[in-house]
């Protein structure tokens, strides 16, 4: 699409609009089919169709159908590899400039206070893990009230909101022969089932349109038309849900099947089953007592011979738990995620440092995906800087002057000790910034810095 284009369908009726914005240049796969794999509810050995019912005398099923949710495990799991740790933002800035200075600290304070956005990374990876799209919107809403910014008071709060089907939305993105978004459309409900389309249009300048179906849809003028500060919409879409789609989902219904037709096996046969032969009973001074059982396969009696033997597989039960731990172990080495489970660490006589092994697949998942994310959080800066250039207008020169590079920084489970450690070893390779940074103890980090610095000058002049 063009800017052309693009201007030429906003200035369409409101109905032929819709239509030509209600389209995507992503093929992506759909939450309504994706919904069915990472909700365990919905996996396919709960169908009475597909596993048909096993009634027992009571005419009840009987079929214990066990459900596994190994995809919602792998969307949380990566998603905390990820974000658990924060992303480091590495601003470039003079430092001997104050207003500079003051700017990166604003900066941090309406990405970490006002919009708490370490806990909002792993809600959105979440997102894009299971559903393979998100939008995140950023806007400065009016406030009657001056709010205070690191000091700077201000008539506007900075907030922002992410979308995703995950939460009923949907979601079309189009883009121009670059493949820079030129317009996102979402659709979506309200609470009082009235339907709703937020349009961010990335024309110059920017254009924010609703649209509302009464009986048919019509552009809210209020709302409509108004020049953004800048594009406020971030797009980022994922080929495939985090546990492989229907590749990891067919392991996971394999383990469900083995599991739930040994629950019903189990039930079965608590009793145990016996053969016995009361041999011949022809001259015996007594008549034989008939056993009698709801189950028919709980005693057997044949011919003659006068033995009793335990007729259960023996190697059922070992041979069920190979399977199942086959299969599990499959799904997590095609994932890329340890199996971390309290029960596998606390069995484990392995040091913290031999465990640390344990994340290294994550760990290069985590970098490998956090390639498009440092680009997503790269544009995020960009929008935020614009918002803070009206919300603070004295800051808006040294605001232009900085830069920030994101930096993923995968879940370790190495210790404070061994991180001091390595910081100490370090010594002057190392600038005291990116030492209190990795020691990770301090909110602000330039504060720390300061305080130390600070105290090493006042040391120094008392041997004086």
């Amino acid at each position: 699409m063009t800017i052309e284009k693009l201007q030429e369908i906003l200035a369409k009726n409101p109905e032929q609009a819709l239509a030509d914005l209600q389209v995507s240049s992503f093929t992506l796969p759909k939450w309504s089919d994706l919904e069915k794999e990472y909700d365990p509810m919905q996996h396919s050995i709960q169908s009475t169709i597909d596993y048909p019912a096993k009634l027992n005398e009571n005419n009840m099923d009987d079929f214990k159908r066990t459900s596994f949710g190994l995809q919602k495990l792998a969307v949380a799991r990566i998603a905390q590899a990820m974000f658990a740790a924060p992303v480091t933002r590495n601003y470039t800035f003079d430092t001997s400039n104050q207003q500079q200075i003051d700017a990166v600290q604003l900066l941090e304070s309406l990405f970490e206070i006002e919009n708490y956005i370490d806990s909002e990374n792993i809600e959105r990876g979440k997102q894009l893990n299971a559903s393979c799209q998100i939008v995140t919107i950023w806007s400065a809403v009016p406030s009657e009230i001056p709010i205070m910014v690191n000091n700077l008071p201000t008539k506007f709060k900075l907030i922002h909101k992410t979308y995703s089907e995950m939460e009923g939305y949907k979601i079309y993105a189009q883009t121009d022969s670059n493949g820079e978004i030129l317009v996102i459309s979402i659709f979506y409900t309200d609470s009082a089932s009235k339907e709703h389309v937020d349009v961010y249009a990335n024309t110059n300048p920017p254009q924010y349109l609703k649209y509302d179906k009464l009986e048919q849809w019509t552009l809210d003028s209020l709302l409509s038309n108004r020049a953004l500060a800048c594009f406020p919409a971030l797009h980022l879409t994922s080929k495939e849900p985090v546990w492989g789609g229907t590749a990891g989902t067919n392991i996971v219904e394999q383990i469900e099947e083995l599991i739930s037709f040994q629950g019903l096996y189990i039930k079965k046969n608590a009793a145990p089953t016996f053969v016995l032969d009361y041999g011949d009973t022809a001259g015996a001074s007594r008549a034989v007592t008939e056993e009698k059982s709801n189950d028919s396969r709980k005693i057997i009696t044949v011919g003659k011979g006068g033995t009793m033997a335990d007729v259960t597989w023996p190697g059922a039960g070992t041979a069920v738990k190979d399977q199942y731990q086959i299969l599990r172990n499959a799904f997590f080495e095609q994932v890329q995620m340890p199996d971390i489970s309290f029960a596998n660490l606390i069995n484990s006589n392995t040091s913290a440092e031999n465990k640390e092994l344990l994340f290294s697949d994550v760990k290069a998942k985590a970098l490998d995906l956090g390639g498009e994310w440092s680009r997503f959080f790269y544009k995020e800066f960009l929008i935020v800087k614009a918002f803070a250039k009206v919300m603070f207008p004295s800051l808006a020169s040294a605001l232009d002057l900085i830069s920030m590079r994101a930096k993923i920084n995968p879940y370790s489970i190495k210790s404070k000790k061994e991180t001091a450690e390595y910081v100490s070893l370090a010594g002057d390779a190392m600038s005291l910034h990116t030492k209190v940074t990795l020691l990770g103890e301090a909110d602000n980090v330039d504060q720390e810095v300061e305080t130390i610095e600070a105290g090493n000058s006042m040391n120094a002049n008392q041997g004086i």
